[in-house]
C-alpha cells in the first residue's frame, strides 16, 4: 500500500510542477488538483479512434479551467494507453 501511494503523490507532484507555472499562487497548485479530481467527468469508449474519452467537467471558475486545459494538453501529449487495452487515453474539457 505505501509504494501505491508513493506512486499516487509522484504523480500529483508531476501535475502541481506542470501547473505551477500559469498559477499566480504557486502554493495553490495542489488545492487546484484536488478540486480536480473531485469533479464530475464523463469517461466515452471511442473505438473507432482507439481512445478512452477522459472529459472533465468545467470547474468554479474561468481561471482555473484554462490551468485544466494545460493538463489535458500535457497528460494528452504522454499518449498513455489504458491498460489491458489498445485505447489511447484523450482528456478534454467539457465545453458546456
Amino acid at each position: 500500500m505505501d509504494t501505491v501511494k508513493l506512486i499516487a503523490y509522484r504523480a500529483e507532484t508531476a501535475l502541481s510542477n506542470i501547473i505551477k507555472e500559469h498559477m499566480s499562487h504557486k502554493d495553490e497548485s495542489r488545492l487546484l488538483l484536488k478540486q480536480m479530481y473531485k469533479t464530475d467527468a464523463n469517461l466515452i469508449v471511442d473505438n473507432k479512434n482507439q481512445k478512452l474519452v477522459i472529459e472533465i467537467h468545467r470547474l468554479s471558475h474561468w481561471k482555473d479551467d484554462a490551468i485544466i486545459k494545460k493538463i489535458c494538453v500535457a497528460m494528452n501529449d504522454t499518449e498513455t494507453k489504458f491498460p489491458g487495452s489498445n485505447l489511447t487515453l484523450s482528456y478534454k474539457l467539457v465545453s458546456s
